[in-house]
């Protein structure tokens, strides 16, 4: 089975197209652009007719196998499209496509595709049946380096020149929204101001579009990058983001910490702890750096701390949960004096 990435897919359509197409990602701008450059190759070579199927819990699959095995009525090529639009398919689904090496053929390519992980679908049977026959491509979600390396070619594709700064801008206004970031870029494609811009003239024109998950949060706190972490938060908080998830990713870092600070004095290899506590090496420079800074000691504080938060917020006494998440925050990347802690409201209270 051939792979290509969603930046390598483009060079692959131009030659001979295969019989079938796996696109499966939770980054819903590049798994669009993917299937539409798809539809586009597939156009071009000739496969006029496209059909496109959804399969969720109402699906009937044999209209899946009627269109496999259906001739156009003027000998048309066909893409035939089926989103799995279900996280997990029922038995008779998945003996369906297990079926499906057997209904393939010159005169259609057929595009499975969906939302769930590429990771999970790859382990399943009918998956690994096709992989002779198809190519799959991966969609993963880009990371602040790949990001900032899209939005400059993206750029470049719109005739755009952005400063460092700009894009620096538009990418924490972005963050984690790619088609939001797209939508920005077009837009200064039309607008017809003077470049290069410059990160003064880009703030006036950009609105808001990021968009956090908690890890991303806990990332910027490793790295030690306060003002990345206070604005993550920020715009978790407005996403309404539960604070119980929020502290609870918290302490579990905190007493993934509290291990690795201690296998020094106890002895053991670090790398032995990374390996209980399931730490891929990618991750690993991360909790490192977050170590040079925390000591035992202040990482006690820090338990502490988060326990008096939830006996505050369960309590229903904490006055503003985003000022204390702020807080904790904090805490966790410049350690400073202990002259306000939750601590002292709980007694208080």
């Amino acid at each position: 089975m051939q792979k290509f990435y969603a930046n390598q897919l483009g060079q692959h359509l131009a030659g001979q197209l295969a019989p079938c197409y796996l696109i499966f990602g939770e980054e819903p701008l590049q798994k669009l652009e993917a299937i539409d450059a798809l539809r586009q190759a597939a156009k071009q070579q000739g496969y006029a007719e496209r059909i496109s199927l959804t399969a969720d819990a109402q699906f009937d699959w044999n209209e899946l196998s009627n269109e496999l095995q259906a001739m156009s009525l003027f000998a048309e090529r066909r893409l035939i499209e089926l989103e799995l639009a279900q996280q997990k398919l029922s038995a008779g689904a998945n003996e369906q496509l297990k079926a499906l090496p057997t209904h393939l053929h010159s005169d259609i390519i057929l595009l499975i595709h969906g939302e769930r992980s590429h990771s999970d679908v790859s382990k399943l049977v009918w998956f690994k049946q096709l992989q002779t026959q198809a190519v799959q491509v991966p969609i993963y979600p880009l990371d602040e380096r790949q990001s900032l390396q899209w939005l400059k070619e993206r750029a470049r594709q719109l005739q755009l020149q952005l400063s460092t700064e700009a894009l620096t801008l538009l990418q924490q206004h972005c963050a984690g929204n790619l088609l939001a970031a797209r939508q920005e870029l077009e837009k200064l494609a039309l607008s017809a101001l003077p470049q290069p811009l410059d990160a003064t003239t880009l703030s006036e024109f950009l609105a808001d579009h990021s968009s956090f998950s908690v890890f991303q949060l806990v990332d910027a706190i490793l790295h030690g990058q306060l003002d990345a972490a206070l604005y993550r938060l920020q715009r978790l908080c407005q996403q309404d983001t539960e604070p119980v998830i929020i502290a609870w990713q918290l302490q579990k870092e905190v007493l993934q910490l509290r291990q690795l600070r201690q296998a020094e004095p106890q002895g053991r290899p670090l790398a032995e702890v990374f390996k209980q506590l399931a730490i891929w090496p990618k991750r690993q420079p991360l909790y490192q750096t977050a170590l040079q800074r925390l000591t035992l000691g202040w990482l006690d504080y820090l338990l502490q701390e988060l326990a008096a938060f939830d006996r505050l917020y369960k309590s229903g006494t904490l006055n503003n949960s985003d000022i204390a998440l702020a807080h904790l925050v904090t805490l966790l990347i410049k350690p400073v004096g202990k002259t306000f802690s939750l601590q002292q409201q709980v007694y208080h209270d």
